[in-house]
């Protein structure tokens, strides 16, 4: 092997020795390994993370197919690092697995691109360009910081890489024997560990027998591989009946046994859903995701040179495009057609051919346009990474300090009755194991997972759990149900479940004694204490009890008072009327902070009504007022810019700064729009927009303090397609320069132009919808409706969304409830600024005769069912348009 290389820029020769290659991997390492473990999980997670956290620490046996060597790894690495909880430690062994996967990613690409011709130092940096593309992908870039099997997968996917581009590159027999038995070892490892592998696998075999096709008449050169293979491949296994004989956490029965063993292993409890989206039916609406799905991970740089780089091997070296373009298109097939709701992950395999296209783009430059064009070309997609993980890099950070985990399951356990039973998703599952079983938390407690049965309705599983139970044993529930008989009482971030009639609250309340209408007595209330900001949402659970006659059915009113005293939010709730004497219920209210809501002191009050066929009654409190006061809520403003499709850096002289705009269109003839401000600013000052037609708004600025930001809203009715223009008024009415194109000062600012179907409606401070497209068929035929989101900040709660069809009158003709994009992509999963088309499949009755149909959509968290109002008091749900059926 040569220890130096040189490559030639003009006149000039730069000697690329092996200590500089060498160099590079350890600067590749330890940045990588720095930027993880800076963003990596700060402890306990949910669902599969949980589990495995639980398991690593007690050599336990997690889910199908068992990940035995993940364990021992993990367990190993938590034994030897005195660092922080087990938790944290088995979250920073994937930082370190995904700084080595860097690694060995760089190798391969660097080792392809000298093959294809590349100079020395071009073959570096499309090295370091591909270790950048896969470690600023969205997905990567999580697993890297979280408990996880699937970055060993890729570990192991990227170790198998290198051995064949060491295989190609290999200068002699001798070097290639070894890198066929590095490759075995891969492969053997990384099936034994994580069996999805075998889908790239094939094309890497491929590419191995299409490398030397003499190697299959040798056999005295892979026999010793292919026995270091199924070594490989084989020994971790032997965890599994071991530990299953010890009857270990989450150890399923007969595990010791050869079918309980094969069960497991080869996951045969999940067969179903393998291909299960492989119809001809299922697989148009699945292909339809691949537009988000990759778009999700990479800039639009990095992946036009990546379908640049796979187009330039086509000719240059058709074995190698066969490799990336097969395992890359293999994978991806498979994984949009599994069911289950975490694609982005399953679909990590995927990225590495991508990754690797992208690093040998510079050498497969045209030999006539060597050697500026290759350094060109590097220089091109080392910007576009950097510029990945410029984007990535803030929600990572913010994740860093994200403890939401812990803080919703410590809670319920502690203040969990004595000897309770609680009831949870798979989500809040494994952290409550965790809790109890690695840290020794309430052993009195049982904590049981509800699965889905077949044949039977999950709802219908939990309620037969709960009648099931001894009704004299306390019981909660991570979930949101309500169940003949039973009251369902908010209890911190669970729900008591106790027969009917309840006659007191269980949980502490703040006391409030007062009436309304003589009918409906409010028992006390409680909301989340904190820091609150605009754009967020309050939920406040009110306990009360009936008075007097329920008939006409009475409701609660939440308002929302400024200073002044006047209504800027407002929650309403009608109430059920099925109470026995005395009997306590308990409502949720989520009271909306509107983004535009200036910082400030707010007033909450509470009031009822009745609704008869003249109008709205209200039900005055027992002294005569109209509502009673709760509480007050203090806005901070917001330090972070918020979340806009349009940047913009417009200052007026002594005055605020634009930094952003948006627009709506949701309702007809009307253009709302957000303009996202800056400070200083102080009270008095006014925002003026108008168009060329004449349409203009004007708005007033609260104060603005520096460093903080704050949105405001007009709204320009009968606005039609013409230039927006902005000016600013400072406290005299006198119009300001602000710093126009090129740095010329300009009376006026001239807007981007609103699209035509320009949409921008928060959901809460999670998402918002920014676009509606609908594809009309004739009654009786799926219709899919795409929805267009994207997330405003990094999620940890898992959503789902609700679209409604409805006639022109608003009767329901169809719903359909998922998790976004089909279940693929599930909130949780998303960062700032991931967009992500939400396809839902809707269907008109046969008989419907209508012509015209309209869509609505409702957001909601999945387990609390708590819903992400929508930030705009026009409407209660989100209007996404109307359409013709033909």
């Amino acid at each position: 092997m040569k220890t130096s290389r040189t490559s030639d820029i003009g006149h000039w020769t730069l000697d690329i020795g092996h200590w500089t290659l060498t160099l590079a991997d350890g600067a590749t390492f330890a940045i990588a390994l720095f930027a993880y473990v800076a963003t990596v999980a700060p402890g306990l997670l949910p669902a599969d993370a949980g589990e495995f956290q639980l398991t690593a620490a007690l050599l336990g046996v997690p889910h199908p197919p068992g990940y035995p060597l993940y364990t021992m790894l993990g367990h190993l690495f938590i034994r030897l690092l005195p660092i922080g909880t087990p938790a944290y430690r088995l979250n920073l062994m994937s930082a370190l697995l995904a700084a080595g996967t860097l690694v060995l990613l760089a190798r391969a690409a660097r080792l392809w691109a000298r093959g294809l011709g590349a100079s020395s130092l071009a073959a570096l940096t499309g090295g370091l360009a591909a270790a950048l593309t896969l470690g600023t992908a969205t997905t990567f870039w999580a697993q890297a910081t979280i408990s996880n099997v699937r970055t060993l997968a890729v570990f192991f996917a990227a170790l198998a890489l290198y051995g064949l581009a060491r295989f190609a590159a290999a200068a002699n027999s001798r070097d290639a024997d070894r890198a066929l038995v590095l490759f075995a070892i891969a492969l053997g490892l990384g099936g034994s560990h994580y069996p999805p592998l075998a889908f790239v696998a094939i094309f890497f075999v491929i590419y191995l027998l299409l490398t030397d096709s003499r190697l299959l008449a040798q056999p005295r050169r892979w026999w010793r591989p292919l026995l270091v293979g199924l070594a490989s491949f084989l020994l971790p296994l032997a965890y599994l009946p071991i530990r299953g004989a010890m009857d270990v956490p989450l150890a399923p029965d007969s595990l010791d046994t050869l079918p309980g063993f094969l069960h497991h292993f080869l996951a045969r409890g999940f067969t179903g859903d393998m291909f299960a989206f492989a119809t001809a039916a299922d697989l148009p609406h699945r292909l339809a995701l691949l537009p988000t799905l990759f778009p999700f991970q990479f800039n639009l740089g990095l992946l036009a040179a990546a379908l640049l780089g796979l187009i330039g091997l086509v000719r240059r070296d058709w074995r190698l495009f066969l490799l990336l373009a097969g395992s890359l298109i293999l994978h991806t097939f498979v994984t949009i057609t599994y069911r289950a709701p975490q694609t982005v992950e399953y679909l990590m395999p995927a990225y590495l051919p991508v990754a690797i296209a992208v690093g040998i783009l510079p050498a497969l430059a045209p030999p006539p346009l060597r050697p500026f064009a290759p350094l060109l070309l590097s220089s091109l997609v080392l910007c576009a990474g950097l510029l990945n993980g410029y984007a990535h890099a803030p929600s990572f950070i913010e994740l860093a300090d994200d403890r939401s985990t812990r803080q919703t399951v410590e809670p319920l356990l502690e203040q969990a009755p004595a000897g309770a039973l609680i009831l949870a998703d798979w989500r809040w599952t494994t952290p409550l194991w965790y809790l109890q079983q690695v840290e020794g938390l309430r052993p009195d407690v049982e904590v049981r997972y509800v699965y889905s049965v077949a044949g039977e309705e999950y709802w219908d599983t939990w309620e037969r759990i709960v009648r099931e139970r001894p009704p004299e044993r306390p019981l909660l529930m991570t979930h949101f149900y309500e169940f003949s008989g039973y009251a369902t009482e908010p209890w911190g971030a669970g729900f008591l479940i106790r027969p009917r009639p309840v006659t007191e609250p269980a949980a502490l309340l703040a006391p409030l004694n007062a009436t309304f209408g003589g009918r409906v007595q409010i028992a006390g209330y409680s909301f989340r204490q904190g820091r609150f900001h605009p754009g967020q949402v309050v939920e406040f659970v009110l306990a009360w009890r009936a008075t007097g006659s329920l008939t006409p059915p009475p409701s609660f009113t939440l308002l929302l008072l400024d200073a002044e005293g006047r209504r800027v939010a407002q929650a309403d709730r009608a109430l059920p009327t099925d109470l026995a004497p005395g009997e306590v219920r308990f409502e949720r209210l989520a009271l909306p902070l509107y983004p535009t809501l200036p910082p400030g002191r707010y007033r909450v009050t509470l009031g009822a009504y009745t609704v008869t066929d003249t109008g709205f009654e209200t039900l005055p409190a027992g002294d005569g007022t109209d509502a009673v006061a709760l509480t007050e809520l203090e806005l901070a403003p917001l330090s972070q810019l918020p979340f806009t499709l349009h940047r913009q850096s417009a200052s007026f002289a002594d005055g605020p700064t634009l930094v952003g705009v948006d627009y709506d269109r949701s309702l007809p003839d009307v253009l709302r729009v957000y303009l996202r401000w800056r400070g200083p600013v102080g009270e008095g000052t006014q925002a003026r927009v108008w168009a060329d037609g004449g349409v203009e708004a004007t708005a007033p600025l609260p104060a603005i303090s520096e460093g903080t930001y704050q949105t405001i809203a007009l709204d320009l009715h009968g606005y039609t397609e013409s230039r927006l223009l902005l000016s600013w008024a400072d406290a005299q009415g006198q119009p300001q320069a602000a710093t126009g194109p090129w740095g010329w000062p300009s009376q006026e600012i001239r807007l981007p132009t609103p699209a035509p179907d320009a949409r921008f409606v928060p959901l809460g401070d999670e998402m918002a919808v920014i676009g509606a497209t609908a594809h009309p068929v004739p009654p009786g035929e799926i219709m899919a409706l795409d929805v267009t989101l994207v997330a405003l900040r990094p999620l940890t709660d898992d959503d789902a969304v609700s679209v409604r069809l409805m006639d022109a009158d608003g009767r329901w003709l169809d719903r359909h409830d998922i998790q976004p994009a089909l279940g693929a992509i599930p909130t949780l999963k998303w960062i700032r600024g991931s967009r992500v088309v939400d396809r839902h499949l809707l269907r008109a009755p046969e008989d419907f005769t209508g012509g015209e149909v309209q869509a609505s959509l409702v957001a909601y968290e999945r387990f609390r069912m708590t819903s992400l109002v929508p930030m705009d008091g026009r409407f209660s749900e989100v209007p996404l348009g109307n359409w013709t059926v033909p």
